[in-house]
């Protein structure tokens, strides 16, 4: 799909920013599909991203073979799902999936440090941050090869117009 940079910046962008979690499809050396969960998929422009990899064995392992991968943010929010419902269509996106290029995992510079910081700053005193986000320091970047959004009938009709 074409993506023009009003709907990456009106669509697009806040898709992933505002979704909790992300899942990223890769493939083994078997030739076997596997997913990982990540909650912190950033879209730097129209054609690069990043996330941080922490708890991920299988990405490092399976982009040794292929640095391909899917990328799938999904729009969780139950008012959006209620209020689409109701009224018979997506005005947004439900859902988008990124063909991306895998790059080689990074430090994390402070910005990146930062913007993670932001999004999970909420949970900051909790035991669940400390034991999950407090020492996130590798990215990995990537470079997005298409976009293929996710279509559910005619629900999703009017999504990109």
């Amino acid at each position: 799909m074409k993506i023009n940079e009003q709907l990456f910046r009106e669509k697009i962008k806040p898709l992933f920013s505002q979704a909790v979690f992300c899942s990223v499809a890769t493939v083994d050396p078997e030739g076997k599909p596997h997913v990982s969960p990540i909650g912190s998929v950033v879209l730097i422009d129209m054609n690069r991203g990043w996330f941080f990899q922490k708890f991920t064995k299988n990405i490092p392992k399976n982009t040794e073979r292929c640095e391909y991968a899917t990328i799938m943010a999904v729009n969780d929010g139950k008012w959006f799902w209620l209020k689409s419902i109701l009224k018979g269509r997506f005005k947004k996106p439900p859902a988008m999936r990124l063909l991306v290029k895998l790059g080689a995992l990074r430090p994390a510079n402070e910005a990146e440090s930062q913007k993670f910081k932001r999004r999970v700053g909420l949970f900051k005193r909790t035991k669940g941050y400390q034991l999950m986000w407090s020492e996130m320091s590798e990215v990995r970047e990537f470079e997005i090869l298409e976009y293929k959004p996710v279509y559910i009938g005619k629900m999703t009709a009017q999504q990109f117009s």
